[in-house]
Protein backbone atom coordinates (compact mmCIF):
# COMPACT_ATOMS: atom_id res chain seq x y z
CA UNK A 1 0.00 0.00 0.00
CA UNK A 2 0.82 3.91 -0.13
CA UNK A 3 1.48 4.81 3.21
CA UNK A 4 1.65 8.39 2.16
CA UNK A 5 -2.23 8.25 0.85
CA UNK A 6 -3.11 5.90 4.03
CA UNK A 7 -2.49 9.00 6.47
CA UNK A 8 -4.40 12.37 4.41
CA UNK A 9 -5.43 12.86 0.85
CA UNK A 10 -3.37 14.28 -1.85
CA UNK A 11 -4.16 17.89 -3.08
CA UNK A 12 -5.51 16.09 -6.46
CA UNK A 13 -8.11 14.48 -4.16
CA UNK A 14 -9.42 18.08 -2.65
CA UNK A 15 -9.64 19.68 -6.11
CA UNK A 16 -11.88 17.04 -7.28
CA UNK A 17 -13.80 17.63 -3.92
CA UNK A 18 -14.46 20.93 -5.10
CA UNK A 19 -15.09 20.07 -9.06
CA UNK A 20 -18.05 17.83 -7.70
CA UNK A 21 -19.40 20.28 -5.20
CA UNK A 22 -19.67 22.56 -8.12
CA UNK A 23 -21.45 19.57 -10.07
CA UNK A 24 -24.15 19.46 -7.35
CA UNK A 25 -24.74 23.12 -7.24
CA UNK A 26 -24.53 24.26 -11.28
CA UNK A 27 -25.19 20.62 -13.21
CA UNK A 28 -22.17 19.65 -15.66
CA UNK A 29 -21.54 18.59 -19.06
CA UNK A 30 -22.28 15.53 -21.09
CA UNK A 31 -19.55 14.85 -23.59
CA UNK A 32 -22.13 13.78 -25.77
CA UNK A 33 -22.85 17.43 -25.96
CA UNK A 34 -25.79 17.76 -23.70
CA UNK A 35 -26.49 19.30 -19.98
CA UNK A 36 -27.36 17.85 -17.36
CA UNK A 37 -28.95 19.78 -14.66
CA UNK A 38 -27.87 19.86 -10.77
CA UNK A 39 -31.04 18.11 -9.81
CA UNK A 40 -30.05 15.09 -11.42
CA UNK A 41 -26.35 15.28 -11.44
CA UNK A 42 -24.81 12.56 -8.80
CA UNK A 43 -28.20 11.71 -7.53
CA UNK A 44 -27.43 8.59 -6.05
CA UNK A 45 -29.46 6.26 -8.95
CA UNK A 46 -26.25 3.85 -9.48
CA UNK A 47 -27.35 2.19 -6.26
CA UNK A 48 -30.81 0.99 -7.65
CA UNK A 49 -29.06 -1.71 -9.77
CA UNK A 50 -27.63 -3.24 -6.55
CA UNK A 51 -31.12 -2.80 -4.39
CA UNK A 52 -32.22 -6.55 -3.83
CA UNK A 53 -28.57 -7.62 -3.53
CA UNK A 54 -28.32 -5.53 -1.04
CA UNK A 55 -31.53 -6.70 0.78
CA UNK A 56 -30.50 -10.16 0.98
CA UNK A 57 -27.10 -9.03 2.11
CA UNK A 58 -28.83 -7.51 5.47
CA UNK A 59 -31.30 -10.31 6.04
CA UNK A 60 -28.51 -13.21 5.42
CA UNK A 61 -26.02 -11.52 7.68
CA UNK A 62 -27.88 -10.28 10.25
CA UNK A 63 -26.62 -6.36 9.38
CA UNK A 64 -28.57 -3.86 11.45
CA UNK A 65 -27.10 -0.21 10.14
CA UNK A 66 -24.80 0.61 7.17
CA UNK A 67 -23.49 3.72 5.95
CA UNK A 68 -23.52 4.59 2.42
CA UNK A 69 -19.91 6.17 1.23
CA UNK A 70 -20.23 8.38 -1.76
CA UNK A 71 -23.87 8.27 -1.77
CA UNK A 72 -24.69 11.82 -4.06
CA UNK A 73 -27.88 13.21 -3.23
CA UNK A 74 -29.58 9.91 -2.18
CA UNK A 75 -32.36 10.71 -3.90
CA UNK A 76 -33.54 7.26 -3.95
CA UNK A 77 -33.04 6.85 -0.04
CA UNK A 78 -36.57 8.74 0.02
CA UNK A 79 -37.80 7.93 -3.50
CA UNK A 80 -39.90 4.78 -4.92
CA UNK A 81 -38.27 3.66 -8.66
CA UNK A 82 -38.48 1.35 -10.84
CA UNK A 83 -36.29 -1.81 -11.91
CA UNK A 84 -37.87 -3.04 -15.54
CA UNK A 85 -41.67 -2.40 -14.88
CA UNK A 86 -40.99 -3.70 -10.91
CA UNK A 87 -41.85 -0.22 -8.31
CA UNK A 88 -38.98 -0.52 -6.06
CA UNK A 89 -39.65 1.02 -2.26
CA UNK A 90 -37.49 4.07 -1.49
CA UNK A 91 -34.45 2.65 -0.22
CA UNK A 92 -34.83 3.30 3.79
CA UNK A 93 -38.30 1.33 3.83
CA UNK A 94 -36.43 -1.28 1.25
CA UNK A 95 -33.84 -2.20 3.59
CA UNK A 96 -35.25 -1.47 6.90
CA UNK A 97 -32.49 -0.67 8.78
CA UNK A 98 -30.47 1.96 10.47
CA UNK A 99 -28.97 4.01 7.39
CA UNK A 100 -26.21 6.96 7.36
CA UNK A 101 -25.43 9.17 4.18
CA UNK A 102 -22.11 10.28 3.43
CA UNK A 103 -20.85 12.19 0.48
CA UNK A 104 -18.19 15.16 0.95
CA UNK A 105 -19.22 16.92 -2.05
CA UNK A 106 -22.78 17.00 -1.04
CA UNK A 107 -23.40 19.89 1.69
CA UNK A 108 -26.24 17.76 3.38
CA UNK A 109 -24.31 14.80 3.86
CA UNK A 110 -20.65 15.91 4.37
CA UNK A 111 -20.41 14.93 7.86
CA UNK A 112 -19.36 11.65 8.49
CA UNK A 113 -18.54 10.32 12.31
CA UNK A 114 -15.23 9.60 13.53
CA UNK A 115 -16.46 7.54 16.64
CA UNK A 116 -18.83 4.82 14.56
CA UNK A 117 -18.65 1.73 13.11
CA UNK A 118 -21.29 0.03 10.38
CA UNK A 119 -22.19 -3.83 10.27
CA UNK A 120 -22.36 -2.77 6.36
CA UNK A 121 -20.68 -0.46 4.21
CA UNK A 122 -21.61 0.13 0.78
CA UNK A 123 -19.34 2.46 -1.73
CA UNK A 124 -21.22 2.12 -5.51
CA UNK A 125 -19.76 3.97 -8.79
CA UNK A 126 -17.66 6.06 -6.22
CA UNK A 127 -13.74 4.88 -6.46
CA UNK A 128 -13.55 5.36 -10.13
CA UNK A 129 -13.80 9.31 -9.30
CA UNK A 130 -11.25 9.35 -6.59
CA UNK A 131 -7.36 9.88 -7.65
CA UNK A 132 -5.04 6.22 -7.91
CA UNK A 133 -2.72 8.13 -4.99
CA UNK A 134 -5.65 8.46 -3.15
CA UNK A 135 -6.86 4.76 -3.69
CA UNK A 136 -5.79 3.03 -0.49
CA UNK A 137 -6.45 6.15 1.85
CA UNK A 138 -10.62 5.76 1.04
CA UNK A 139 -10.30 2.31 1.03
CA UNK A 140 -8.80 2.24 4.55
CA UNK A 141 -11.32 4.60 5.58
CA UNK A 142 -14.35 2.33 4.02
CA UNK A 143 -13.17 -0.82 5.35
CA UNK A 144 -11.74 0.62 8.92
CA UNK A 145 -15.33 1.22 9.67
CA UNK A 146 -17.11 -1.97 8.90
CA UNK A 147 -17.89 -4.72 11.23
CA UNK A 148 -18.83 -7.11 8.94
CA UNK A 149 -19.03 -6.78 5.25
CA UNK A 150 -18.11 -4.19 2.11
CA UNK A 151 -20.43 -4.07 -1.18
CA UNK A 152 -18.10 -2.23 -3.64
CA UNK A 153 -19.02 -1.41 -7.10
CA UNK A 154 -16.67 0.43 -9.54
CA UNK A 155 -16.87 1.42 -13.37
CA UNK A 156 -14.14 0.10 -15.23
CA UNK A 157 -15.32 2.74 -18.48
CA UNK A 158 -14.76 5.96 -18.72
CA UNK A 159 -18.09 8.27 -17.89
CA UNK A 160 -20.35 10.84 -19.73
CA UNK A 161 -20.08 13.27 -16.86
CA UNK A 162 -17.24 16.23 -17.61
CA UNK A 163 -15.45 17.74 -14.78
CA UNK A 164 -15.67 21.53 -15.06
CA UNK A 165 -12.20 21.41 -16.15
CA UNK A 166 -13.59 19.51 -18.94
CA UNK A 167 -11.91 16.15 -18.32
CA UNK A 168 -13.47 12.84 -17.44
CA UNK A 169 -15.26 12.33 -14.34
CA UNK A 170 -14.26 8.99 -14.21
CA UNK A 171 -10.29 10.02 -13.17
CA UNK A 172 -9.38 6.09 -12.34
CA UNK A 173 -10.54 3.64 -15.04
CA UNK A 174 -8.35 -0.01 -13.98
CA UNK A 175 -9.71 -3.38 -15.02
CA UNK A 176 -10.95 -5.82 -12.87
CA UNK A 177 -8.02 -7.36 -12.23
CA UNK A 178 -6.23 -4.18 -11.08
CA UNK A 179 -8.88 -3.89 -8.85
CA UNK A 180 -9.01 -7.96 -7.39
CA UNK A 181 -5.43 -7.06 -6.95
CA UNK A 182 -6.20 -3.88 -4.95
CA UNK A 183 -9.12 -5.10 -3.11
CA UNK A 184 -7.11 -8.13 -2.21
CA UNK A 185 -4.27 -6.09 -0.12
CA UNK A 186 -7.33 -5.00 2.41
CA UNK A 187 -8.95 -8.66 2.53
CA UNK A 188 -5.60 -9.87 3.90
CA UNK A 189 -5.40 -6.52 6.55
CA UNK A 190 -8.94 -6.91 6.84
CA UNK A 191 -9.96 -10.33 6.98
CA UNK A 192 -12.80 -10.68 9.43
CA UNK A 193 -15.31 -8.36 7.08
CA UNK A 194 -16.82 -10.61 4.01
CA UNK A 195 -16.17 -8.65 1.17
CA UNK A 196 -17.60 -8.43 -2.66
CA UNK A 197 -17.01 -5.95 -5.32
CA UNK A 198 -18.91 -5.44 -8.39
CA UNK A 199 -16.60 -4.27 -11.73
CA UNK A 200 -19.07 -2.81 -14.42
CA UNK A 201 -17.99 -2.47 -17.98
CA UNK A 202 -19.87 -0.76 -21.55
CA UNK A 203 -20.56 -3.80 -23.73
CA UNK A 204 -20.33 -2.58 -27.47
CA UNK A 205 -24.35 -3.06 -27.35
CA UNK A 206 -24.17 0.16 -24.62
CA UNK A 207 -25.73 -3.04 -22.25
CA UNK A 208 -23.95 -2.69 -18.87
CA UNK A 209 -22.39 -5.80 -17.90
CA UNK A 210 -21.82 -6.62 -14.03
CA UNK A 211 -18.37 -8.63 -12.98
CA UNK A 212 -18.17 -9.66 -9.71
CA UNK A 213 -14.97 -9.74 -8.05
CA UNK A 214 -15.71 -12.12 -4.89
CA UNK A 215 -13.26 -13.01 -2.37
CA UNK A 216 -14.75 -15.41 0.43
CA UNK A 217 -18.25 -14.99 -0.50
CA UNK A 218 -20.56 -15.23 -3.63
CA UNK A 219 -22.69 -12.87 -5.31
CA UNK A 220 -24.79 -16.01 -6.24
CA UNK A 221 -25.98 -16.18 -2.47
CA UNK A 222 -27.87 -13.12 -3.00
CA UNK A 223 -29.77 -13.58 -5.82
CA UNK A 224 -33.21 -14.40 -6.36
Amino acid sequence: MNNSTNKKPSEEYFKNINFYKEIHKKGYQSKKGHFVNNIDAYHGGSTREFAKVIKRIIQDNKIENMLDYGCGKGFFYDNSFYIKEEKIKPLKKLWDIEIDLYDPCYEKYSHLSSEKNYDLVISIDVLEHIPRQDIDWVLNRIFSISKKYVFLNVACYYANALLPNGSNAHINVNNKDWWFDKILEFKKKYSHLKIICICSYILKDKKIEFIPLQFDDQIKNYLD
